[in-house]
């Protein structure tokens, strides 16, 4: 089996699909970023590798774009441009075998998984409207949330007060034994980070995300060394050797690595057999309801230490209307995708009419 093309088509909603295809006639999906330059990167840097090659060798595949492009990254686009190409090939080589990607990847621990709502752009909002939002999920089923503040420029130490009042209301209305967590977003300085950290413990957080910009390795290490509270960080990082560095230098409680910024299934593989090494629950960094969101659960479900909900956000409705069989949390939990490869079916029609 041969790559014959590789295309990416912007969406009316958020980001674009990739598409890449063989001379068998399986094509292999997964969605692209919008990050400024990235479909110039996949189309111009990554497309006159991986063509003519087989996708199901994705391991040597991988390696083949991160040491031919290593001179034109950044690692942003670069890794995430080579993890949305890593993800479609995984979808490929489970749609070839006729089986599900975590069947690939070894098998699944566990096919029911728990997921958390994850609301955000708290920012903008007053504490009363992120409370309308958590009262919105929990009515539609779901028992574990978190807030994020989605900071623009104007970050650091913005607000605590708000902060610690938006959690304080949901979690007030919160039963007890329904976890909340809380996003910083980069935000917090250190004393402020730890100051806001303890407060969020007496009022019962679950865990407590980047508190500190994702190049404070240092100042994430006296964070986490003064709570008790878990406290993850790594959705920002790309490959296994910043998650290294993370680890050694950083050491948070818990590791988020973005199944698409890290470097897709084949990079993520590595940085989770990486957490089980140093005894770290991995809890993935995935807004998405599609493509991505199907890749991270496959990897996830395969690892015994997965244990916490995964991240579920839906940006926009019309997502779930490219797929036939779209992945939709009922009373907290969703089911793995079970069909080959990814397990999500493109709905073309949906798709030529979402088109930007």
């Amino acid at each position: 089996m041969k790559i014959t093309d590789v295309r990416v088509d912007r969406l009316q909603v958020r980001g674009s699909l990739l598409r890449v295809f063989t001379d068998e006639g399986i094509v292999g999906l997964s969605e692209v970023s919008g990050m400024p330059g990235m479909r110039g990167f996949i189309e111009e840097g990554l497309k006159p590798i991986i063509v003519g090659k087989d996708p199901r060798l994705v391991v040597r595949l991988w390696d083949q774009m991160f040491y031919g492009t290593t001179r034109s990254g950044p690692k942003g686009i670069q890794t995430t441009a080579i993890g949305s190409i890593d993800i479609a090939c995984w979808d490929i080589a489970g749609k070839a075998a006729g089986m599900p990607v975590s069947d690939l990847l070894g098998g699944p621990v566990r096919t029911t998984i728990p997921v958390y709502l994850s609301l955000g752009m708290g920012w903008e909002k007053q504490p009363e409207d992120m409370l309308e939002l958590v009262q919105a999920g929990y009515a539609r089923g779901f028992r574990a949330f978190k807030i994020r503040m989605d900071w623009n420029a104007d970050r650091q130490d913005a607000n605590p007060a708000k902060d610690l009042e938006m959690f304080r209301l949901c979690r007030e209305f919160l039963p007890p034994e329904v976890p909340l967590s809380f996003d910083a977003n980069n935000g917090y300085s250190v004393s402020t980070a730890i100051r806001q950290g303890h407060k969020f413990e007496e009022l019962g957080i679950a865990h407590f995300e980047e508190p500190l910009p994702q190049y404070d390795y240092l100042g994430l290490r006296q964070v986490a060394d003064a709570l008790e509270v878990p406290v993850s960080s790594g959705e920002q990082e790309h490959t296994r050797w910043q998650f290294r560095d993370l680890i050694q230098i950083g050491n948070p409680d818990i590791l988020q690595p973005d199944i698409v910024m890290a470097g897709g299934i084949t990079e993520s593989r590595r940085i989770y057999d990486m957490a089980t090494a140093f005894n770290k629950p991995t809890m993935p960094h995935c807004p998405s309801a599609g493509l991505s969101s199907a890749a991270s659960l496959h990897l996830y479900s395969t690892y015994v230490n997965a244990t916490r909900p995964h991240e579920y956000q839906v940006w926009d409705p019309r997502v779930l209307d490219l797929y036939k069989n779209p992945i939709l949390p009922k009373d907290g939990f969703v089911t793995l995708p079970t069909g080959p490869g990814l397990g999500l079916e493109l709905d073309e029609a949906a798709f030529e009419r979402m088109k930007a």
